[in-house]
């Protein structure tokens, strides 16, 4: 298993996703920041602050986020400008039970819905 916060104590976590959290650990002086947003640009992550995953978790909203890249078509270069969904606390791959605690996975199969039972 690996320790990524190199043995300091994490003080604050905040997970929206799969693989999209953020978390402050123990500093000297001031806390330090760490996150993960799978499917956004390594640029663009680097834009994101710990305050902008509390308040996607306390108002989910889905916001949009711009991802430049360069990218070649037909042997000439071009500059990409994309909107790509940023920062999201709905998952949409597993759906709560009427008890709101208990969830399933949601499977989409070529237009076929399934679902995983516990």
């Amino acid at each position: 298993m690996k320790d990524e916060t190199g043995g300091k104590k994490i003080t604050e976590f905040v997970g929206l996703r799969p693989k999209m959290y953020s978390f402050t650990v123990e500093g000297d002086k001031n806390p330090d920041t760490h996150h993960r947003a799978k499917g956004i640009a390594t640029a663009t992550s680097k834009k994101l602050r710990h305050q902008d995953y509390l308040d996607q978790l306390h108002l989910p909203t889905e916001t949009l986020l711009t991802n430049r890249r360069i990218g070649y078509k037909l042997h000439q270069l071009h500059s990409i400008e994309m909107q790509k969904r940023g920062l999201c606390a709905f998952d949409d791959k597993r759906f709560l039970l009427d008890d709101g605690m208990l969830s399933h996975v949601l499977i989409i199969l070529k237009f076929l819905y399934y679902i995983i039972l516990p």
